[in-house]
């Protein structure tokens, strides 16, 4: 039996928890929030014990893993006092806020020997597997071009139910680095990490609730001949799947909705099973993610090993940041350096 913490009792922490509770040798034993009430009430809920201070939790020597899911500014910090006590870690996504911070983690990692992912769920939705499948099969011929969008709606409200979101310092930016990280992220896991990025950021809406952007653009090159666009916003109505369109010599490749197409056509990927508190576009992976991170603990064979987002997770984090840093000096940012 693998036992849990989670730090941060958010709305993400209902995912995890109840992931817990699917996994036969996953137990959720303690969570942690500043918010003495949100925390009593959480661990209430799931029958664990409760902490207002994460340092105190941290010093629970029953707990083996622990997940973080507090804002993002808290992540660097919080993930390398987790591995100083002894514990392993999956963090919600951004691993950090900077990428000289998220390699502050990796020295960390190795420091102290801990097992570490980052929550790049996604990767373990069934369209992505058999995506990867396919691809190793190298059916579609030279990739030429890789297209990103996501448009969804962060309103007033949103910004209103939490301080940190909508501040540089806090959040570390807006629809980027927060809703279309996961998107990138696609970009790294499928084919690999671009070298060189340029590109803009806009703030259009709420320009007197936050400081962040709301839209962004930017063009990214892998080996200098397969160009990545990349669309995001948070100014539209409602929360449609992101899509991610591969462009091969031989066939045009979607990722849209948790479905797979191919010149069109869907892609047979059988039944999973829904969440009973996850929004949609997180999509269901959140299970899948942490068996095979106890799998890796208990050294048990596991042919998603691959799928968790450890050395890689800094990619998508390269793309962001490469991306506000190109805002500011309207140059091409080597993302290689």
């Amino acid at each position: 039996m693998i036992t849990f913490g989670i730090i941060g009792c958010g709305n993400i922490a209902a995912v995890h928890a109840e992931a817990i509770r699917e996994i036969a040798e996953a137990k959720l034993v303690a969570v942690c929030d500043s918010d003495r009430e949100k925390g009593r009430l959480f661990g209430k809920m799931n029958q664990a014990v409760v902490y207002d201070d994460y340092k105190e939790l941290l010093a629970d020597q029953t707990i083996e893993v622990v997940i973080i899911a507090t804002p993002h500014y808290l992540h660097k910090e919080m993930t390398i006092e987790s591995f100083s006590h002894d514990k392993h870690v999956i963090c919600e996504k951004p691993m950090a806020i900077t990428v000289s911070e998220a390699n502050e983690i990796y020295r960390a990692k190795e420091m102290f020997k801990k097992e570490y992912a980052v929550c790049y769920q996604n990767r373990f939705n069934a369209s992505f597997i058999k995506l990867k499948e396919l691809l190793k099969q190298e059916k579609f011929g030279q990739l030429k071009g890789i297209r990103c969008e996501i448009a969804w709606n962060r309103n007033e409200a949103y910004y209103a139910e939490a301080s940190w979101k909508g501040t540089w310092e806090k959040e570390g930016g807006g629809v980027l680095i927060n809703q279309a990280i996961h998107t990138l992220d696609v970009i790294s896991w499928f084919v690999k990490c671009p070298q060189k990025i340029k590109g803009k950021i806009m703030q259009t809406r709420l320009t007197e609730i936050i400081e962040v952007e709301d839209s962004a653009m930017g063009t990214a090159l892998i080996d200098e001949r397969v160009p990545v666009v990349i669309f995001a916003s948070n100014n539209f109505s409602s929360d449609p799947s992101p899509s991610v369109l591969f462009d091969f010599e031989e066939a045009m490749v979607e990722l849209k909705n948790k479905a797979l197409f191919i010149n069109g056509q869907t892609i047979p990927l059988g039944n999973e099973k829904e969440s009973n508190v996850s929004k949609e576009y997180w999509g269901n992976g959140h299970q899948r993610l942490i068996q095979t991170f106890i799998n890796q603990l208990i050294e048990k064979e596991d042919p998603y090993r691959s799928y968790l987002a450890c050395n890689d997770a800094i990619d998508s984090l390269k793309l962001v940041c490469g991306i506000y840093d190109s805002d500011k000096t309207g140059e091409w940012i080597n993302l290689t350096e």
